[in-house]
């Protein structure tokens, strides 16, 4: 063998040995770091606030470089990264309205490291219904408002009046919004339940108030919070007078009693004695204005033979004298009906059931003529669609140019807007799309507050039951004119809210135990509209 390939043979195991030393230490695979992690945590899932505030949790990153809030995969704003978890708070103005004020979002977060690794949390569904102000409770078992109230005042002077049962005595209570660790309380002689109700302030100036519970009793509320006339008796109804005193009736009289106790009238209503012309089948109405100032007309029902015959009989208020009565129609016998007058007295609002659905007329008062269809002089109008539903309460809102129509399952606006020459509109439906407003699934129309103008808020409930046959609202629907039909729906789970109207026109609420003033219903207009 040569000397060179004696050579090469000589250096060949070497270069072997070096292969085998390099594949015995490869180096280690790249590790890729995990992503950072993120999530979300809310305080509450249904939130009614100024503003919706939760908290964002981080790791993973040995430094943040962003974190992003989204809504619905829409990116809402950066957050600066402070530590974890990291408090966020979006204003009204940052949240997107597309879908309707109070629906669900769905919220999520992007966090993003300093070397550029980056990843999403899971979303968190939530309900953020915008408002003005809240007021909390004192405490974790107190609650501002009693369930049921009326305002009078505004803005930080407003103060909210409610009854409650304290054990086995009914309680009246006086809250001021500026002061409501602190209430002034008045007991009751009757108890106070779901069906209690306040009266408005007549004479306005004056401030008095009736307070009554059905069957139950009534009292006469000063304005300074103290006790006029009081009575614990089963009473159906209180109507007041523009002086101040009450029409009370039951079953057997009528009368009408002053603030302070006196017994101006009484007169028996059933049997051979009854001075008027049937049973009463509605809300009296005490007149006001025009000629027939000092009056009272009362929708009345007559059963013969053969139908049901709705009148209107007419009163004088001093003494409680029958002076007129009209005939409005004759039903098939024990057929359903509803009625309401316009402001002045003069026109009757009379619904009837036709099968699965309602017709209703506007009858002008004072005509020797029944309202029906032959006779223009009485009839000034029959709504002019068919509404689904058996009406439930016609309801004159926005001084006599509007009439809802509520029935359990869905709410009519009609025009009823008196035109020059005592004419009317023909009773058309304003709805917008001509659709009704609906409650969500299976509640129904529980109370309705109209608002300032064309503005209307219903409140609905469950359907009642034999345990719980006046359960409380849990959900508010809101419009500020029909026209643009519902501008928003409020829900809440496992709570209850209801709702009144100060002197200013504003709406104030309690959402379960909390005071809740919502935005001017314009600005929540301005909400949805905005891109």
């Amino acid at each position: 063998m040569s000397s060179r390939t004696s050579s090469w043979a000589l250096h060949a195991p070497a270069l072997l040995l070096t292969g085998v030393a390099l594949a015995c230490n490869t180096p280690p695979p790249i590790t890729v770091p995990e992503p950072p992690q993120v999530s979300l945590q809310l305080a509450e899932t249904n939130t009614v606030d100024t503003r919706f505030k939760f908290a964002v949790s981080t790791s993973g990153c040995d430094q943040v470089q962003r974190l992003e809030i989204f809504d619905d995969g829409r990116s809402i704003k950066a957050v600066p990264y402070t530590t974890t978890p990291t408090q966020v708070t979006l204003s009204t103005d940052e949240l997107s309205y597309r879908k309707g004020i109070s629906a669900p979002l769905s919220l999520s977060a992007t966090v993003t490291c300093a070397d550029g690794r980056t990843n999403f949390s899971q979303s968190q569904l939530a309900t953020f219904f915008p408002v003005e102000e809240v007021v909390e409770p004192s405490s974790s078992t107190s609650q501002v408002l009693p369930p049921y109230f009326v305002a009078e005042g505004s803005g930080n002077d407003v103060t909210f009046i409610g009854c409650a049962m304290q054990g086995n005595v009914g309680m009246l209570y006086r809250v001021k919004k500026s002061d409501p660790n602190n209430p002034t309380a008045l007991e009751l002689d009757f108890p106070c339940d779901a069906t209690t109700l306040i009266t408005d302030r007549k004479p306005a100036l004056t401030g008095l108030r009736w307070v009554w519970t059905r069957d139950q009793g009534v009292l006469a509320l000063k304005s300074d919070f103290s006790r006029g006339y009081s009575y614990k008796g089963a009473i159906k109804n209180v109507v007041v007078g523009p002086d101040g005193s009450a029409l009370i009736y039951d079953v057997v009289q009528m009368r009408l009693v002053s603030p302070a106790g006196t017994e101006l009238w009484r007169s028996t209503i059933t049997g051979d004695e009854n001075f008027l012309p049937g049973t009463i089948a509605g809300e009296p109405m005490v007149r006001t204005g025009g000629l027939s100032t000092g009056t009272i007309v009362v929708p009345i029902k007559d059963d013969d033979v053969n139908a049901t015959n709705v009148l209107v009989a007419v009163l004088e208020y001093k003494s409680g004298k029958l002076t007129a009565t009209y005939t409005m129609d004759a039903l098939s016998l024990d057929a359903p009906f509803w009625t309401a007058f316009d402001d002045t007295g003069s026109v009757l609002y009379l619904g009837t059931q036709q099968g699965d659905s309602a017709v209703v007329r506007a009858c002008a008062l004072g005509k020797s003529k029944p309202c029906v269809a032959s006779e223009p002089g009485t009839r000034l109008w029959i709504s002019t669609q068919v509404l689904q539903g058996p009406p439930a309460a016609l309801i004159p809102y926005n001084n006599n140019a509007r009439l809802a129509v509520v029935n359990a399952n869905q709410t009519w606006f009609l025009d009823v807007r008196n035109l020059p020459g005592n004419k009317a509109t023909q009773g058309g439906v304003v709805n917008k799309d001509q659709a009704s407003l609906k409650p969500n699934g299976a509640l129904v129309a529980r109370f309705v507050q109209p608002g300032p103008g064309n503005a209307f808020y219903q409140f609905n409930s469950a359907l009642g039951t034999d345990a719980t046959p006046d359960p409380y609202p849990v959900e508010i629907m809101a419009t500020e004119e029909a026209e643009k039909g519902l501008l928003f729906r409020y829900q809440v789970q496992g709570d209850s809210l209801y709702g009144a109207v100060d002197d200013s026109g504003a709406l104030w609420m309690r959402v379960g135990r909390k005071l809740v003033k919502p935005l001017p219903l314009a600005r929540y207009r301005q909400l949805r509209e905005k891109p």
